[in-house]
């Protein structure tokens, strides 16, 4: 039949994306493994990027515009670095699968099928974005402690603050050096420690980091023992850490739940297409069909939505 070949397409089409994005995952691991030992095993000798440039290698003024198309709304970018050729080729895949899927297997008219592909167009590179910049903010939040440390060991040395930040900026794995690398990197060109550090927490957006430019302003206008607050605030850091932590630990068995419930119709839909597919036809053939298709759809996306919101909510501190 036609739509069950149309549907073996679309699942080919979706398994090679899952397949391409696998390998894709594992390089990155890798590569991130190697920055790793290098960092070890030798000084690093290269200056680190601004935050403004940490984009791949080689990118453009396109890939920064497709970057902020998909991600809008989003107030902190700087961690996303999907070049425009990777984003515009999943848009397109997914839009594929899903028009087939849509369209072609099940017959939808055009009133769900196109919303239905633009809506999956636009989400899956957005999630990818997303990914991206949480993972980049995870990191940060795991080395920034460790970067504090360093740098209240520095001033108890004897050395300035100008010259901590910009040993972190140099000595530090990324994205803390690049972080600070921004920092140093307006320090040098006149720019003055309050303003530069001000500019980097509006532009992370991350509240250990702001927490950090608050203690270091306050401290370098108006004195005080700088290395101590420095102590203080990275075992705050860590603590606030440990927290999120215990809260994602708490809510694993809510969130696994939620991804059962939600993937539930899903997969009866789908067991139901198999063994006796005339029993949703209604669905697909009838007008009828189609406005309580639309409506269950609706609502699955808006108890996932909520679901999400609470789980957030709770581990998000």
């Amino acid at each position: 039949m036609l739509w069950a070949a149309a549907a073996m397409f679309s699942l080919f089409l979706l398994s090679g994306s899952a397949l391409i994005g696998a390998l894709a995952m594992s390089r990155r691991a890798r590569l991130e493994m190697e920055n790793r030992v290098q960092l070890v095993a030798a000084p690093k000798t290269e200056t680190a990027h601004t935050v403004g440039t940490w984009l791949k290698a080689g990118s453009t003024k396109f890939d920064v515009r497709l970057q902020q198309i998909f991600a809008a709304g989003v107030d902190q970018t700087w961690g996303m670095k999907a070049g425009a050729l990777g984003l515009a080729s999943m848009a397109l895949a997914t839009a594929t699968a899903v028009w087939i899927l849509t369209h072609t297997a099940f017959g939808l008219p055009y009133w769900l099928a196109v919303p239905s592909t633009a809506f999956a167009a636009f989400s899956i590179p957005r999630a990818i974005l997303l990914h991206q910049q949480k993972k980049v903010e995870r990191q940060f939040s795991d080395l920034f402690p460790d970067a504090v440390d360093a740098m209240a060991r520095m001033l108890r040395a004897g050395l300035p603050i100008t010259t901590a930040v910009h040993s972190v900026s140099t000595e530090s794995p990324p994205p803390v050096s690049t972080v600070f690398a921004m920092v140093a990197n307006q320090i040098e060109i006149g720019g003055r420690l309050e303003e530069a550090l001000d500019a980097s927490s509006q532009h992370i957006g991350m509240p250990d980091f702001r927490f950090f430019t608050v203690a270091v302003v306050m401290q370098h206008a108006t004195g005080g023992n700088l290395a101590g607050t420095l102590e203080i605030l990275s075992d705050i850091i860590r603590k606030r850490r440990a927290v999120r932590l215990k809260a994602n630990a708490t809510t694993a068995e809510i969130r696994v739940s939620a991804y059962v419930l939600g993937s539930l119709p899903l997969f009866i839909v789908g067991a139901l297409l198999l063994i006796q597919p005339g029993y949703l036809s209604p669905l697909f053939v009838d007008p009828r069909g189609h406005v309580v298709l639309a409506m269950a759809v609706g609502g699955l996306l808006l108890a996932a939505m909520s679901m999400r919101q609470m789980m957030r909510s709770v581990t998000n501190l």
